[in-house]
């Protein structure tokens, strides 16, 4: 399952027709907006779908974190850092159906109020790293984080994992919102996805 013939990466732009007929994500609790139960956070919670790294832990932020909220999600009340204590991750195990393309989306910021220029983490699919995205904190405030979607592309092999690993040093860590993994609907998108040029990130700010 690890093997890296099974996996096959491209990260596409915004608005490609890849975008067009996309089915429903296979992702659990991809907004975060479910939590509860034992789980290594600020909050001392879990969050529902999801296996927190060991042993730094992540930010659950919630409307409670500050006078109404800490930051602006980019899609209900919840979003993460992936540091608290330090660098750590989150990890969902997924049923895939064998051979199928599919789109790993998500909207990435940086914690705010603190921390490095650049933050940056891995996207894994099966242990295999699929992007590498960075985000640069100038500043950002809770009202405006300046999210920015990527989008990588990996091949479903049945039973798949996928994780996001901070590689941001200290409590200052990439914020995540709004993941998804969605199916490309024909192997006949990938000559026009391929012409778009392989290994290219295609990002949007919101």
């Amino acid at each position: 399952m690890n093997s890296t013939s099974h996996l096959f990466v491209v990260a596409v732009a915004f608005g490609s027709i890849a975008q067009v007929g996309l089915g429903q994500s296979i992702v659990v609790n991809g907004s975060f907006e479910s939590y509860g139960g034992p789980g290594n956070s600020n909050i001392g919670m879990g969050l529902d779908g999801w296996t927190i790294g060991e042993p730094a832990g992540i930010d659950i932020v919630i409307p409670e974190s500050g006078p109404g909220h800490y930051w602006l999600p980019v899609d209900g009340e919840v979003s993460l850092s992936l540091n608290w204590a330090g660098p750590s991750s989150i990890t969902q195990a997924l049923v895939t159906e064998p051979g199928q393309l599919y789109e790993v989306r998500f909207f990435m910021a940086a914690e705010i109020f603190g921390g490095p220029q650049w933050r940056t983490m891995d996207v894994t699919w099966n242990g295999v790293t699929i992007g590498s995205p960075a985000f640069e904190y100038t500043g950002q405030g809770p009202d405006d984080m300046g999210w920015i979607e990527f989008v990588y592309t990996a091949m479903g092999t049945g039973d798949d994992a996928l994780s996001f690993v901070s590689t941001t040093d200290a409590n200052y860590g990439p914020a995540l919102d709004l993941v998804s993994v969605i199916p490309v609907p024909s192997p006949a998108t990938l000559p026009v996805m391929a012409a778009l040029g392989f290994g290219v990130t295609r990002r949007r700010r919101v």
